[in-house]
């Protein structure tokens, strides 16, 4: 079994807007003091991983925002960039037991606004079954998605991936199921290839979780049950299916079949934009612009998320963009783009071991 390893990393952010106050939720707000040297992390407690993100063999970094006070202890802890499958509760637990050696300014400790990653990676010595199962599936996941694929590559992709879901590899077992629902690639057998869509969402991989919640809540192939789909959906978003993310994130926001809840759709908008989805980037950005009684730390998450999703061609990310930016100071510019630095790189260290996710 691989073994998980951990480090963490404090950043302050732009110092010259460590000027402003951060509301703590109780009406009240803490003073942070501009200039100060970094804090210093003297005891980093050990994250826990999960059994979902050590079956589905999750890596990456959860990012978050929090105040250094004046005795060196972590408050106001505000998650930017999360990973799912139970992993940010699991890191949130570790940086609230941190202690640090606080930010100094004038020779006296002080409030310091900064940026911690949580890294959570495996260390595998041998590898093992597991392992090459994965690869497989990756290598043939790749070649159907190439577009000079020929006949023989793509043959030799769909046995191996029917071979895969005899093992009952669970990614294997749901691509195999929906091969056989629409007969693409296979012979289509539905009854056959739902029954390997639940086996796989019964070994609790997100997008077979989130197939079988869409049906459930469709009545399409299952008995129509809207209230317990929605509960599957959830669980597909929170083991890293990205359509499950969105969906939700667009359900709460209207208040689509569901309650209209925003700061619901906010978070599942904030778990697929961490997974590079560009419209959820817009999304979170904008809400982020738009939320009563706005921050400036707010503000400045929702241009980095926006500039996100402009580079990928969002429309109306970059109309946004276009009014926001004459407003921007060039502090306030200079944290957007620190941010959004912090923000790509917790997207490319972020691994979920499949391709297809």
């Amino acid at each position: 079994m691989p073994r998980l390893s951990f480090w963490a990393l404090v950043s302050v952010l732009a110092p010259a807007l460590l000027g402003g106050q951060v509301p703590d939720g109780r009406g009240e707000t803490v003073r942070i003091v501009g200039g100060a040297t970094a804090p210093r992390l003297l005891k980093g407690v050990y994250p826990q991983t999960t059994d979902d993100a050590r079956v589905n063999h999750i890596e990456g970094t959860v990012l978050f925002q929090i105040v250094v006070d004046q005795n060196g202890h972590p408050t106001h802890i505000t998650l930017l960039s999360p990973l799912g499958f139970g992993l940010d509760e699991k890191a949130r637990a570790a940086v609230e037991a941190w202690e640090f050696a606080p930010g100094m300014k004038d020779g006296k400790p002080v409030d310091v606004l900064a940026m911690v990653d949580v890294n959570f990676r495996f260390r595998d010595t041998v590898r093992n079954e597991a392992d090459r199962r994965r690869d497989s599936f990756n290598t043939a996941f790749e070649s159907l998605k190439r577009a000079d694929a020929n006949a023989a590559v793509i043959n030799r992709a769909v046995e191996t991936m029917q071979d895969l879901s005899r093992q009952e590899f669970p990614a294997a077992m749901y691509v195999v199921g929906v091969w056989e629902t629409s007969g693409e690639h296979v012979k289509g057998d539905s009854a056959d290839g739902l029954a390997l869509i639940q086996k796989a969402a019964a070994a609790r991989y997100g997008p077979a979780v989130y197939e079988i919640a869409t049906r459930r809540m469709e009545g399409r192939g299952l008995p129509r049950d809207v209230e317990k789909g929605l509960d599957e959906m959830g669980q597909a978003a929170l083991l890293g299916s990205r359509q499950a993310q969105k969906d939700l994130g667009d359900r709460y926001l209207k208040g689509d079949g569901v309650p209209r809840e925003p700061d619901r759709a906010r978070w599942y908008f904030r778990l697929c934009a961490a997974s590079g989805v560009a419209l959820c980037q817009c999304r979170l950005g904008s809400w982020l612009l738009d939320a009563p009684s706005r921050t400036e730390y707010q503000y400045v998450q929702g241009i980095a998320w926006l500039e996100l999703a402009s580079e990928h061609g969002v429309a109306e990310a970059q109309d946004i963009l276009f009014r926001e930016r004459a407003a921007l100071t060039p502090t306030e510019n200079g944290l957007a783009n620190g941010l959004k630095a912090a923000l790509v790189k917790a997207q490319l260290q972020r691994k979920q071991g499949l391709s297809g996710w």
